[in-house]
């Protein structure tokens, strides 16, 4: 149990970051199973790392919120090594191309980065710097924390319950091993987890903005992926956790 444990632990942070796992770990139903139910390790060591930054650089320093909001994104771009961003960028090409979905599919799998591509990119490191420049000075970091493992916790439910668009790929080999009913019942216990430390330090009215605007952008986003790409892939899960965390942290906006 331990070992898969560690297993697990060991290979999302080797397939969901940039953090050197010099280790070979078996891709079995087990140790596959617990990647995905301790994915939120992974937000809240970059939820940690936010919140740690943030405080060090307002102690320490006289650096204004935007020179830290800018460093602070690159950190977290830099803990993922840009394979999210990567997947945003794939999908922007891919959506914006207004093919077939096996064409945008073939789109999706170019190495090569499109106009449509680039311009999405560029919203969305813009759009993650200033909005996070606005939340520095007067949001709690606990509620700023929270939003990466969020958007792991919403990475774990999505790989569980939307069908994969490709046959082949290690997405979809993943989630060919994953015990639905099982993942979910974790990532309920999760969900629960992050929702009362947001209600017992940020309040009733943030913990319940996260859980309505998660839930409805999950469920939204499978749909917009069965529509348009009959399924996920890495690619169109690597954007879901980039968008996921905009949208989270420009929601906080209205509680500044």
């Amino acid at each position: 149990m331990a070992n898969r444990t560690l297993g697990g632990l060991l290979l999302a942070f080797q397939f969901f970051s940039s953090i050197p796992v010099h280790k070979e770990i078996q891709l079995e139903k087990p140790q596959v199973m617990a990647m995905y139910s301790l994915l939120p390790v992974v937000g809240l060591v970059m939820g940690a790392l936010t919140s740690a930054v943030i405080w060090l650089m307002q102690e320490t320093t006289e650096i204004g919120p935007l020179m830290i909001a800018f460093l602070l994104a690159s950190l977290l771009w830099a803990i993922t090594g840009g394979l999210h961003l990567d997947g945003l960028a794939d999908t922007g090409d891919a959506y914006f191309s207004y093919q077939s979905k096996n064409k945008r599919l073939e789109i999706m799998g170019d190495p090569r980065i499109g106009a449509f591509g680039a311009m999405v990119l560029i919203f969305a490191i813009a759009g993650k710097i200033i909005v996070l420049a606005e939340l520095i000075p007067s949001v709690s970091l606990i509620a700023l924390a929270a939003v990466p493992v969020v958007s792991r916790i919403g990475l774990s439910v999505l790989s569980a319950t939307a069908k994969p668009a490709k046959t082949e790929g290690l997405a979809a080999y993943f989630q060919r091993l994953i015990d639905r009913r099982t993942l979910m019942a974790t990532m309920f216990a999760w969900s629960l987890f992050v929702l009362a430390i947001l209600f017992l330090f940020c309040g009733w009215a943030v913990a319940l903005a996260f859980l309505v605007a998660a839930s409805i952008a999950t469920i939204g986003y499978k749909k917009w992926c069965d529509k348009n790409f009959g399924g996920v892939t890495g690619d169109l899960l690597g954007a879901y956790a980039e968008g996921m965390e905009l949208l989270l942290w420009g929601m906080l906006l209205f509680f500044v």
